[in-house]
């Protein structure tokens, strides 16, 4: 299992080290998988992800989405190195809304040309209904399109 593999990898690394974002800890997902070319984050839907008609924001959607997708770009198993890597474009498409539960967000990588990533991604309830879909371009930093990516900063 990659993300065994890649906690493992990471475990003598300080916290200072492994930065976590503070946006990760405004929304409150987690990461649930995380594998060469995969990434999988969850979230448990409460009042302050909803919108005004008490339904899970958008926004929520998109972000989960970009997450799990950098997940799957980012991997690198290589302890003290990591790869870097900024969105260029996320398009999601929104296709049913959720009033609360656990929220499950994957991305995939589709391919790779240089420092240019492609991919898809999928937000489903946990009663397995697909509640947005998105496509996406990331741009890795100099280095970090190696698969054994650069030392961390």
């Amino acid at each position: 299992d990659g993300w065994d593999c890649n906690r493992a990898a990471m475990k003598d690394e300080s916290d200072a080290q492994r930065k976590r974002s503070g946006w990760r800890g405004l929304i409150g997902y987690r990461t649930t998988a995380w594998r060469e070319g995969y990434g999988e984050v969850e979230l448990a839907v409460g009042p302050q992800h909803m919108n005004s008609i008490g339904m899970v924001h958008g926004g929520v959607y998109a972000t989960l989405l970009d997450v799990a997708l950098g997940h799957a770009v980012g991997f690198c198993t290589v302890p003290g190195h990591a790869r870097y890597s900024t969105t260029v474009s996320l398009t999601t498409t929104y296709l049913k809304g959720a009033r609360g539960g656990v929220l499950t967000a994957t991305g995939r990588i589709n391919g790779v040309s240089g420092r240019l990533v492609t991919g898809t991604g999928e937000v489903h309830s946990e009663a397995g209904e697909l509640l947005a879909a998105a496509q996406a371009s990331f741009l890795y930093f100099p280095g970090s399109e190696r698969p054994e990516g650069v030392p961390m900063r």
